[in-house]
């Protein structure tokens, strides 16, 4: 499993914005609806999404966080909703985590 720094960095380098990010949970697989990446920090990632009002900026620390429970989120050991106390942007965080899988491979 790579550390968080290396997923991190890669985001920052490959995730452009205006990359379209399909939804994904590991229970529905892709669900169809989408998300866009709007701008991309070493603090945060700006999501636009269609049912929004207003951008959600989703912060490093939620990605970290997220991080360190997503192999066993992979293996069905947490749900999303367990997800909740850390963060309320799993949707999208599962979601570029899923990305970045798929783009490595």
């Amino acid at each position: 499993m790579n550390s968080f720094d290396t997923v991190w960095r890669y985001l920052q380098t490959h995730l452009d914005s205006d990359t379209t990010i399909k939804n994904w949970t590991v229970l529905k697989g892709y669900m169809g609806d989408t998300f866009t990446v709007v701008d991309i920090s070493r603090s945060h990632i700006n999501i636009s999404t269609p049912n929004a009002q207003n951008e959600q900026k989703v912060p490093t620390e939620d990605f970290m966080k997220v991080w360190e429970i997503w192999h066993g989120y992979k293996n069905r050991n947490f749900t999303r909703t367990e997800m909740t106390p850390l963060t309320r942007y799993s949707k999208y965080i599962i979601s570029i985590f899923k990305w970045y899988e798929v783009q490595n491979g």
